[in-house]
C-alpha cells in the first residue's frame, strides 16, 4: 500500500502553477479588456479551467493555446494558457472572482481581480451629452402629489416619429425628492431596457444627481439612463417601460433596516417612418449618416508584380457606424483583392453618435503596366439635407512595375502548338443530333431488310458434281441472280407479272419489257428445241441486259471505286475549308515576354472560340500558373484533361497542381475515356451487333457482342454522368464558405485555391455549395469557377 501510495504522489506531481491577469485594471463602460488565465504543470494529467461569474461583463471572443516544452532538468512542462476578451457593460468597480484550476486531485484558485469601470458608453460621451440636456430642461415635472410623498419616473423622448436609421434618444429620467435623496445611503438604480427592431448604443448613466429643478418652491433631484438607438425597419417600436430601484432607511440610525422600493414607468410607442425618396433607390437600403466622406489609401503607393498592395477604405461621418455597408472598388483587370478585417472606431459629435469604418483589403497585380483605379461612388441618405447623396473618390493613377518572378521555385510548363479538338471527340459532336439516330435505328432495320430478303437455303440433293458452266450458263445464273434482287418474290418473278415488278422497281419499261422476252426465250433455249446460234446470241442479249441493270461485278467494283475516291476527295476538300486551329503566334510571344496578363487574355480568346480545343485551354492554365494564379490554372487544366484525358503533357501538367484536400480528388478525377470516344465505340460494336445477328452467326457470338456493348454504353453513360456533376474550383486563397449569402457572415469553413465543390443553387451573386467532408456554405460567385 506504501508503494502504491508514492507511486500515485509520483505520478500526479506537484500542484499546478495557475496565474490570472487582466491587460487593464481602469477601463471606461464599453471597453475591452483581455483575461489572461495560465496554467504551467509538470504532469500529463488533464487540466480542468473553472471560470468565476463575469458580473458586468460580456464575453466577446475566447481562445484557448496548450504548449509543450522540454528542460533540461525537469523534463516536459505543459503550459495551457486561456485568453477571454472581455467588454465591460456597467460602470462601477466590478470583481472577477477567483479562478479555479483542477488537475488530478488538485485544486488551484487565483486571487479576485478588480477592474475600475468608468461612467463612460459606446459612442456618448460619460457626462450628460447636449441632447439629453436639452430633453431634461424642457422635461414636465411631476404633479404636487407624486413629488410629495412617491418618486415619479418618466421617459422622454424628442419626438413621437423618427425615420429608419435616425438616431433616437431615450432617455428615463427618476425625480426623487431632495428631502428623500438625502436619506438614502446609496445611488439609485435607474435601468433603462432596449427596444426590440433597433440597434442601441447605451449612453450615460451617472451615479450622482445629473440635475436638480426647483418646482414650486421644492427642489427635485434629477438622476438618468441615457440610451442612442436606430430603428432599422419601417413600423412601430415599442419603448419597454423603464424601472428604479432604491432604498429609503426607516430611521436616521446608521444600523436602521431599510425599506425597499420599485418604480415603473409606461410604455412608450414610436413610429418608424420610411426614407422618403427610398423606392427610388435601387438596390440595398442605403446607409443613413450625415456629412459622409470616404478615403482611399494605397500603401505603398506603387506596386510590383506579384507583391501585395495595402489597401485601407475608410467611411467617416455621423449615423450608425456599425451598420455602414463596404463600399464597391472596381480593381482593373489583372488585380486580385483579398478583404481583410473590419475596424470600427465611435464618437460623439455634439451629442450625436459618430465615427469612422475602416475596411482594410490586400491587393495583388499580376501584370506590369500603368492602371487607373476607377471612381468610387457610395450612396447614403443625408439626415441634414433631408436627401439621397453620396461620398465619391475620383480615379487615380497606379504604376506597377516589374516583379522577381519565382522561375527557380517552380517548373514552368512548355506550351502546346498547333493542335487542334480531338478528332474523335469532333466527330461525336458532329453527329448530334441525326447522325446517332440514323447509328441507332440503321443497322437493326437493314439487318431485318437484309434477312426479309435472303432467298431460303435450298434443299440439299445428292447430285453428279456439276461441270464447268458455258458461257450462257453463267449468263443465266447472273441474270437470276439480277431478277432476284430487283423482285425478291418467286412466283412474281416465274409468271406474268415481272414487267409490273421491274416497273415497280424502277426499271424503264422497255427494259422490262426485254427482259421478260428474255426470260421466256431463255426457258425456252432450255427446255425446247433450240436453233443453232441462238444459245450464242441470247448469251449476247444476257450480257447487255446485265450491264444495263448493273449486274456485271467488273462495273460494280469500279462504280465503288469511285464513291470511295469521291468520299476521300470530298473529305479533303473539308479539311482545307475548316478554320486553322492555330492562330498567330502573338501569345506565345507574349508568354516568352513574360506578359503573363495580356498572353492570358488571348488565351482565353482562344478557347471562348474554339472550347473543345484542349491545347488551348492547357497554354492558358500554363500562363496562369506561371502568372501565380493556381485555382484558375487548375480550372483551366481540369477542362484540358476532360476533352483530351489520355493527353501527357496535361497528365505532367496537373501533377505540378495536386488537389489541396482529399475530397477534391474525386471531383476532379477524369476517366481514360471521353464520353464522345465511348459512345464511338458503342456505335461500332452496335453496327457490328446487327452484322452477326444479320449473317446468322451462333447464339453465344451474338450474346457475347451484345454484353461487350452493354458495357462500353455503361462506360460512356458513367463518364457523362461524373462529367454533368455542377463542380466548381475554388481560385482565391483561404476561400471562406459563410453560413448565409451576404459578406458579414460567419465562416462556416475555409478552403484554399483549387479546391473542389459541388454547387447546389445560385442566389444573386453568391453560390450555395457542399462537399462530402461536411463543408457546406455559400460562396461569391467571383470566388470560384464553374466547370
Amino acid at each position: 500500500m506504501l508503494a502504491l501510495w508514492v507511486l500515485a504522489a509520483l505520478q500526479s506531481g506537484p500542484a499546478p502553477d495557475v496565474t490570472a491577469r487582466v491587460d487593464r485594471t481602469h477601463v471606461t463602460a464599453g471597453d475591452d479588456l483581455l483575461l489572461t488565465i495560465r496554467a504551467r504543470t509538470r504532469s500529463a494529467a488533464p487540466v480542468t479551467v473553472a471560470l468565476p461569474a463575469l458580473t458586468g461583463f460580456t464575453v466577446v471572443g475566447s481562445r484557448e493555446v496548450t504548449e509543450v516544452t522540454l528542460e533540461a532538468l525537469g523534463g516536459p512542462v505543459r503550459t495551457t494558457t486561456r485568453e477571454l476578451e472581455l467588454r465591460a457593460q456597467r460602470p462601477g468597480a466590478l470583481v472577477i472572482g477567483a479562478v479555479r484550476v483542477e488537475q488530478g486531485g488538485r485544486r488551484v484558485m487565483t486571487a479576485a481581480l478588480t477592474v475600475t469601470v468608468d461612467s463612460a458608453s459606446t459612442g456618448l460621451a460619460t457626462a450628460v451629452s447636449p441632447i439629453a440636456r436639452r430633453l431634461i430642461d424642457a422635461a414636465t415635472p411631476p404633479t404636487p402629489g407624486e413629488q410629495a410623498e412617491h418618486v415619479a419616473l418618466s421617459v422622454l423622448l424628442p419626438g413621437d416619429s423618427v425615420l429608419v436609421g435616425q438616431q433616437l434618444d431615450v432617455i428615463a429620467v427618476a425625480w426623487f425628492p431632495r428631502e428623500l435623496r438625502v436619506r438614502l445611503r446609496r445611488a439609485p438604480i435607474l435601468t433603462l431596457q432596449t427596444p426590440e427592431g433597433v440597434w442601441s448604443y447605451p449612453g450615460a448613466a451617472p451615479s450622482e444627481v445629473a440635475a436638480s429643478r426647483l418646482v414650486r418652491g421644492r427642489w427635485l433631484d434629477l438622476f438618468i439612463a441615457h440610451e442612442a438607438v436606430f430603428p432599422l425597419a419601417p413600423g412601430r417600436i415599442v419603448i419597454p417601460p423603464a424601472t428604479v430601484e432604491y432604498a429609503v432607511p426607516a430611521s436616521f440610525s446608521f444600523f436602521s433596516r431599510e425599506d425597499r422600493y420599485s418604480l415603473r414607468s409606461d410604455t412608450v410607442p414610436v413610429q418608424v417612418l420610411p426614407l422618403p425618396g427610398a423606392r427610388s433607390m435601387v438596390g440595398d437600403p442605403p446607409a443613413v449618416a450625415q456629412g459622409l466622406t470616404l478615403d482611399l489609401r494605397l500603401d505603398p503607393p506603387t506596386g510590383r508584380v506579384g507583391e501585395p498592395i495595402a489597401v485601407t477604405a475608410t467611411l467617416s461621418g455621423v449615423g450608425n457606424v456599425a451598420l455602414w455597408r463596404e463600399p464597391v472598388i472596381g480593381w482593373p483587370p489583372g488585380f486580385r483583392s483579398y478583404a481583410g478585417e473590419t475596424g470600427t472606431r465611435i464618437e460623439a459629435r455634439n451629442g450625436r453618435i459618430a465615427g469612422a469604418k475602416t475596411f482594410h483589403y490586400l491587393v495583388m497585380p499580376d501584370s506590369v503596366g500603368s492602371f487607373q483605379l476607377p471612381a468610387v461612388r457610395y450612396p447614403y441618405y443625408d439626415l441634414a439635407a433631408g436627401d439621397a447623396a453620396a461620398a465619391t473618390l475620383a480615379p487615380r493613377p497606379l504604376m506597377v512595375a516589374a516583379g522577381l518572378e519565382p522561375r527557380a521555385a517552380r517548373a514552368l510548363p512548355p506550351l502546346e502548338r498547333g493542335r487542334g479538338p480531338v478528332w474523335t471527340d469532333e466527330l461525336a459532336h458532329d453527329l448530334v443530333p441525326w447522325g446517332w439516330l440514323v447509328l441507332l435505328v440503321g443497322p437493326p432495320l437493314l439487318a431485318w431488310l437484309w434477312r426479309r430478303r435472303r432467298p431460303a437455303p435450298p434443299i440439299r440433293v445428292a447430285a453428279p458434281a456439276p461441270g464447268p458452266l458455258s458461257r450462257i450458263g453463267r449468263a443465266e445464273r447472273q441474270f437470276h441472280a439480277l431478277l432476284a434482287s430487283h423482285v425478291p418474290d418467286a412466283e412474281a418473278r416465274d409468271g406474268d407479272g415481272l414487267g409490273r415488278a421491274l416497273r415497280a422497281a424502277g426499271v424503264e419499261s422497255a427494259v422490262a419489257d426485254h427482259v421478260m422476252r428474255l426470260r421466256d426465250r431463255l426457258r425456252a433455249t432450255r427446255y425446247g428445241p433450240r436453233a443453232p446460234g441462238d444459245a450464242a446470241q441470247l448469251a449476247a442479249e444476257l450480257e447487255q441486259v446485265l450491264r444495263v441493270l448493273g449486274g456485271d461485278p467488273a462495273r460494280t467494283r469500279r462504280r465503288v471505286s469511285v464513291l470511295i475516291v469521291a468520299a476521300a476527295a470530298c473529305g479533303s476538300l473539308g479539311a482545307l475549308a475548316r478554320p486553322a486551329a492555330a492562330q498567330a503566334l502573338s501569345a506565345e510571344a507574349l508568354y516568352e515576354a513574360g506578359a503573363l496578363r495580356a498572353a492570358a487574355d488571348s488565351f482565353a480568346a482562344r478557347a471562348g472560340a474554339e472550347p473543345r480545343a484542349p491545347a488551348h485551354w492547357y497554354n492558358l492554365g500554363a500562363t496562369l500558373y506561371r502568372a501565380g494564379a493556381d485555382g484558375k490554372a487548375t480550372a483551366a487544366w481540369a477542362i484540358a484533361a476532360r476533352l483530351a484525358p489520355r493527353d501527357d503533357t496535361v497528365r505532367r501538367a496537373r501533377e505540378l497542381l495536386p488537389p489541396p484536400d482529399a475530397p477534391s480528388e474525386p471531383l476532379l478525377l477524369v476517366g481514360v475515356a471521353t464520353p464522345g470516344e465511348w459512345a464511338l465505340v458503342a456505335a461500332l460494336l452496335w453496327v457490328a451487333l446487327w452484322i452477326v445477328a444479320a449473317g446468322g452467326r451462333r447464339r453465344v457470338v451474338l450474346g457475347s457482342v451484345a454484353l461487350l456493348t452493354a458495357a462500353v454504353v455503361g462506360l460512356a453513360a458513367r463518364e457523362a454522368l461524373r462529367r454533368g456533376r455542377p463542380v466548381a474550383i475554388v481560385v482565391h486563397p483561404a476561400t471562406s464558405v459563410r453560413v448565409a449569402p451576404y459578406g458579414s457572415a460567419s465562416a462556416a469553413a475555409t478552403v484554399e485555391a483549387g479546391a473542389a465543390l459541388l454547387v447546389d443553387r445560385a442566389f444573386g451573386g453568391w453560390l450555395e455549395v457542399h462537399r462530402q467532408d461536411g463543408v457546406r456554405g455559400w460562396v461569391l460567385a467571383t470566388e470560384v469557377t464553374r466547370l
